[in-house]
């Protein structure tokens, strides 16, 4: 798999060689050396946006392919909607991994607490979530991870490992905040695509295609067809005789610092 690491040293060796043959011999190693800049400006871009490359740091996006054991997680809650998603996860029973948004916490304190309280983990999604996340410096980015650890733990005891990227978007800079903090990130191998216009038909449909072996699904539990798409793929997925973990359990990590 290719590194950020990697990509930058092959790189700076490549364009190295290009200039200095631009230099002695001219004329087409120039451009050779523009390619190279735009191939490698193209690679990063595909890392920064693609978060199953596990381009600048690892990350768990699919359990074992041996075991016919998938996660669903949810991201972008606590909401009102939440409720009636925990209301199908109970008539199943089955635990989740839900990803939370710092900044909606204090008004969903008792879906907080229901989740915990419900046997679901819970992870850190940053406190803002905005789409300019991925991009902070790494001061701001600690500061939104750290700020939405401080409010879950201040209403469920639980300092949370676990982090998902807004966005599935990685960097340099979170690949520094992460490894400072110790966290888990957790990205996915089935993305529904549940934030889109998209019918919950068309979404079942892209869901139950892909999900295989090991399968991370990422939902969101603040979208209202998210409970459709749920009371439809949950049946189907236990006829085919797939069982249900939680992330931590599917890649049997820790979700919680431990005191």
């Amino acid at each position: 798999m290719l590194s950020y690491k990697n990509v930058r040293l092959i790189h700076a060796l490549l364009s190295s060689v290009a200039l200095i043959c631009y230099l002695i011999y001219g004329g087409v190693f120039l451009y050779v050396a523009i390619i190279l800049a735009l191939i490698y400006l193209g690679v990063v871009i595909y890392g920064v946006f693609t978060v199953r490359a596990g381009f600048f740091l690892s990350l768990y996006n699919e359990g074992s392919v041996t075991d016919k054991r998938i996660a669903l997680t949810f991201d972008d809650g606590p909401s009102e909607n939440t409720k009636e998603v925990l209301d199908i996860l109970k008539k199943y029973h089955i635990k989740a991994t839900f990803f939370l948004i710092g900044s909606k916490v204090e008004s969903q304190q008792d879906v907080v607490k229901r989740l915990v309280e419900e046997g679901h983990e819970v992870g850190n999604h940053t406190y803002h979530h905005s789409k300019s996340t991925g991009f902070y410096p790494v001061p701001k980015l600690n500061q939104e991870i750290e700020s939405t650890r401080a409010v879950v733990k201040n209403y469920t005891g639980l300092n949370m490992k676990l982090y998902r990227p807004p966005f599935g978007v990685t960097t340099p800079n979170l690949a520094k905040v992460v490894s400072q903090l110790q966290l888990n990130v957790i990205g996915w191998s089935v993305r529904s695509f549940d934030t889109t216009r998209e019918s919950a038909e068309r979404i079942i449909q892209r869901i139950l295609k892909q999900v295989k072996p090991g399968a991370v699904v990422l939902l969101h539990d603040d979208r209202k067809k998210c409970t459709t798409v749920l009371e439809t793929i949950i049946p189907q997925l236990l006829n085919q005789h797939y069982t249900f973990a939680t992330v931590s359990e599917l890649f049997k990590i820790e979700a919680y610092e431990k005191d």
